[in-house]
Order: C-alpha cells, then sequence, then structure tokens
C-alpha cells in the first residue's frame, strides 16, 4: 500500500438506484465463487458505501466471489469511529478480516534494533492489539506491514524489520503478519523494494507465521524484476491494482499494465490459499464509472468477475 491519496471514495454510491446488469448477469455466470481456493479481497472503508448499508455494498460483490476485506487501522483518524463500525458490521456478515498497519507520518519501524524499539512499540501497539484482538475470536489474522525506512544503511534497516517482526510475531501470536512489497525510491533506503531482500528477510525469521505481502502493481512499477527462488513460497498475502498510461497507481483493472493473470496461476499452480486483495482507490474508480457511464459497482464487479475466472 504506497500511495499520495487514501485509497477510499468519495461518497458515490446510491445503492437504491444503482443499475448494475452486468453484475447480475455476471453473478449469474458465477456457479461456484471461490473455486480457485484463494479468497477475493477488497480494501474497504466506509466512503465506499455513500449513504447505503455495508450489505448493500457487499453482497452483490460476495455472489462474485468476495469473501474477505482489508482494514488500514489508522485508529487517529476522524474517519476511525465509522471506520470501526464498519469493521464489526463486516465481521457480522461472515467476511474475513485482513489489516494494514498504519504507515503514514510517524509510522515506521526505523531505528526498533536499536535505541528506539520502546518508542515504535508504544506508536504502533494500539493498532496492532486491535487486530490481535479481532485474531482471539477470528483465528490467525493477516497483518500487512511496511518494512523500515531511512537514510542509513540497509543492513540496519534490514536489522530494524526482522525485530520487528519478531516482536509481533511474539507479542501477538494470533497475527500473521505479511510485510510488503514497495516501490523503490531514489533518495531513500526502503526495506521491502526488492523481491530477493524480502525472501532474505523472512527466511532469516524462520518463522511460519511471517510471510510476504506481494503487491502485484507496485511490483510492475519495480520493472516485475524475476521471481527470485523461494518467493513463492513465502507469499502469505496479495495486493493487485492497475497503473494508467500516465503512471496513475491503484487503478481498477483496465489497461493492462499489470501482468497479474500471469503471477495469480503461478501462485494458484503453487497451492496458494491467501487472499488476493483488489486495492484500487475509489476516486479513481468513480472517475472511470462516470466515463463510462456506469455505475461505480459495476467496475468492481467487472474487476472481481476477471479475479474469480483465474484458476
Amino acid at each position: 500500500m504506497e500511495r499520495t491519496t487514501p485509497i477510499c471514495c468519495v461518497p458515490f454510491l446510491n445503492l437504491e438506484t444503482a443499475e448494475c446488469a452486468e453484475c447480475a448477469e455476471m453473478m449469474g455466470k458465477r456457479e461456484n465463487p471461490g473455486a480457485q481456493g484463494w479468497l477475493l479481497g477488497l480494501n474497504m472503508h466506509p466512503k465506499w458505501l455513500g449513504d447505503g448499508r455495508a450489505e448493500e455494498f457487499l453482497l452483490p460483490l460476495r455472489e462474485l466471489g468476495l469473501s474477505a476485506l482489508e482494514f488500514t487501522l489508522n485508529l487517529s483518524s476522524p474517519d476511525w469511529p465509522e471506520m470501526n463500525s464498519l469493521i464489526e458490521e463486516c465481521h457480522r456478515l461472515g467476511f474475513r478480516l485482513t489489516f494494514h498497519a498504519p504507515y503514514k507520518g510517524p509510522y515506521n519501524p526505523a531505528g526498533f534494533s536499536k535505541g528506539d524499539g520502546d518508542k515504535v512499540e508504544r506508536l504502533y501497539r494500539p493498532a496492532i492489539e486491535y487486530a490481535a484482538r479481532t485474531a482471539e475470536e477470528a483465528g490467525p489474522t493477516t497483518l500487512v506491514v511496511h518494512g523500515a525506512k531511512r537514510n542509513c544503511p540497509r543492513e540496519e534497516l534490514r536489522r530494524d524489520t526482522r525485530a520487528f517482526l519478531s516482536w509481533i510475531v511474539e507479542e501477538f501470536p494470533g497475527l500473521r503478519p505479511s510485510i510488503e512489497l514497495l516501490v523503490r525510491e531514489e533518495r531513500a533506503n526502503k526495506i521491502g523494494d526488492s523481491k530477493a531482500e524480502l525472501v532474505e528477510i523472512v527466511s532469516a525469521l524462520g518463522s511460519p507465521e511471517v510471510g510476504i505481502c506481494w503487491d502485484l502493481g507496485h511490483d510492475a512499477r519495480n520493472g516485475s524484476v524475476a521471481v527470485p527462488p523461494g518467493f513463492i513460497a513465502s507469499v502469505r498475502h496479495v495486493h493487485v491494482h492497475d497503473i494508467s498510461p500516465d503512471g496513475e497507481d491503484h487503478c481498477p483493472l483496465i489497461f493492462g499494465s499489470v501482468p497479474y493473470a500471469d503471477h495469480l496461476r503461478r501462485l494458484s499452480q503453487a497451492g496458494y490459499r491467501g487472499a488476493i486483495v483488489l486495492e484500487v482507490n475509489g476516486y479513481i474508480v468513480s472517475r472511470f464509472a462516470a466515463a463510462k457511464g456506469v455505475h461505480p459497482l459495476q467496475i468492481l464487479c467487472e474487476n472481481f468477475g476477471k479475479l474469480a475466472e483465474l484458476t
């Protein structure tokens, strides 16, 4: 999850007046949604709902195979009370809950292995404890995290990242941290921008609870470097989104800039059974829907139809 604008939506959904005949047609074709073995997911936010209810928005997508939802745990955000209520409602509806640790502003595990460990723990603890409480009831729960980032030697950042992941596993045994593949930056060292390095970090920890979040859009922006040995076996969570011709990220699956079908087939062949999260920017979805003269829910239905067809 690497972006400059939040992945959420302007409150555009009026589900009572939505005309989504194509969604209904696709639902009819999906005799066995989820048959591919993995869990289809969506990055979830209250603004997806507009003035509607969660079940009005989610149940049509469930008919296409949606079964998992990912929530970013920004507990200090003004939207958090609404987000918290939505998480509880989605749990009641029977969706698998996954979480993304906060990552903006001060949220950075750099320094964890040196003198800033207590500070980093205090910063992250409320969000991670929230996810851990969910895991106590729901069972093992994925928590996507970002690695350390700073202008310092990479080995220091690798130590910080390993120590941060170890802390999560040791103190919150119900969580399954997945370190995300991120986009490279020229101005800072960042753990997560190399597939091979992620394999090294996960392998060094030697814990089956720790894995990799393969962000397919970020991978494409990094040039889709060949998958190193051990990478596929370490993947525990996946983000999928497209990239527009002008480089706009977290788009719906429209442009074909990201070879997601090839990657997902490879995961399927390896027996992957985790979540495939459609991580799209709702503002972009609404803009494309308006340009096509369709309801935004139809864009999502089309995208889930594409993902559900893959085996």
